[in-house]
């Protein structure tokens, strides 16, 4: 990391401030880069802070992704759109991010998920008109990024005595 080239002025302040947000945490380069701007620290300044983090392995998106994900799985089941959706509002290249969730999706069903969370879900949409306990369930699930498949048969299955 450290070489003997010439540094932009604002380097040494543009690594030090990288490197206390990535001592909190992982980030994208995106993030980064957005947050570093923010302090009004130079654009080639900050490309050259995280580009010798990064040669290093300090900022890594790849990896940033796939321990995302695996966090987001642990803690609740989600679908494809979600995870990408959530990967990408954080800075992830939506390339990676779609090939991130296809790869870690590979050896589940989220259709299972989806009727998995559909019944922890669906007793408190007991009592309610059952069009709206329907559209309700339909909502929580696609706000989870189920497909509309997914979504269908879930609800069927977990509302069943709603069906006409």
């Amino acid at each position: 990391m450290s070489d003997r080239r010439a540094h932009h002025p604002q380097y040494a302040e543009a690594k030090s401030a990288a490197i206390r947000l990535l001592a909190q945490k992982a980030r994208t380069r995106a993030y980064l880069t957005q947050r570093l701007r923010r302090k009004e620290l130079d654009a080639e300044a900050v490309d050259e802070a995280l580009s010798d983090l990064q040669r290093a392995g300090y900022v890594d998106d790849e990896q940033y992704a796939r321990d995302r994900v695996d966090a987001l799985l642990r803690q609740s089941k989600r679908g494809a759109q979600a995870l990408i959706h959530t990967l990408t509002q954080e800075g992830a290249d939506r390339d990676l991010a779609e090939r991130i969730v296809a790869e870690a999706l590979s050896e589940h069903e989220p259709a299972d998920w989806a009727l998995e969370a559909a019944g922890e879900r669906a007793d408190r949409l007991r009592g309610l008109p059952p069009e709206t306990a329907r559209r309700r369930l339909y909502g929580y699930l696609k706000r989870r990024g189920f497909g509309d498949a997914e979504i269908m048969r879930a609800v069927d299955e977990v509302l069943p005595e709603l069906d006409e």
